[in-house]
């Protein structure tokens, strides 16, 4: 499996095989960064445009897109080419071969427009299990104290999601967890070297 991170909270995930998977690619990624870049199929944690855009759906043309009933409303009558999958927390899907277990979590109460939905996903690539917290402020969705993870991405920017500190305590609730990644955190360095600085000496961190 690899992992490629792009602005705010999005990543491709490419299985051993070459299947590619998008998610929550926004309006923070440049576009021009997408010229030439292919995904086999996009899952969408939430609505807000920062994880769920129209223009980056279209650039990537992914052959089927994951998304929930508040996203797949918005898209009205927009013509796009990928199949459209409604997907709902509780629900497992597999895409291809790529195992997701979906989970509602909380974005608290700083944000401006609450999503109806606004999930989480525990991604299982390869043997490798991927937590990936969305929008998460409190803790919340899935219990994690009995969790074995290979990556944990975890938002670190403050206001709208976990802090450094709350990511930090959160990230040692799990049983194992390989390494963590940072994400929601485009702008905001600071809260990213502050996470690194509490994850040393308990876990990888980048």
């Amino acid at each position: 499996m690899k992992i490629t991170k792009l602005e705010q909270s999005g990543f491709i995930f490419e299985t051993d095989k070459g299947f590619k998977l998008a998610v929550d690619i926004g309006t923070y990624t440049p576009i021009e960064e997408l010229v030439g870049v292919k995904v086999d199929a996009m899952i969408v944690s939430h609505i807000h445009p920062d994880h769920f855009s129209l223009e980056h759906i279209k650039k990537l043309s992914p052959t089927k897109l994951y998304l929930n009933g508040e996203c797949i409303e918005a898209l009205g009558e927009e013509d796009i080419t990928s199949e459209v999958v409604t997907i709902k927390s509780g629900k497992d899907e597999m895409i291809n071969e790529i195992k997701v277990q979906i989970f509602e979590v909380d974005h608290g109460p700083n944000v401006r427009t609450r999503p109806k939905e606004n999930f989480g996903f525990l991604f299982t690539i390869d043997g490798q299990n991927v937590y990936f917290g969305g929008d998460i402020f409190y803790p919340s969705g899935m219990d994690v104290t009995n969790l074995e993870i290979d990556y944990a991405l975890l938002p670190v920017g403050t206001h709208y999601t976990f802090g450094p500190e709350e990511a930090f305590a959160f990230a040692k609730t799990f049983k194992k967890i390989g390494k963590v990644i940072a994400m929601h955190n485009r702008g905001v360095q600071e809260k990213t070297n502050e996470f690194l600085k509490l994850a040393e000496g308990n876990f990888m961190a980048e």
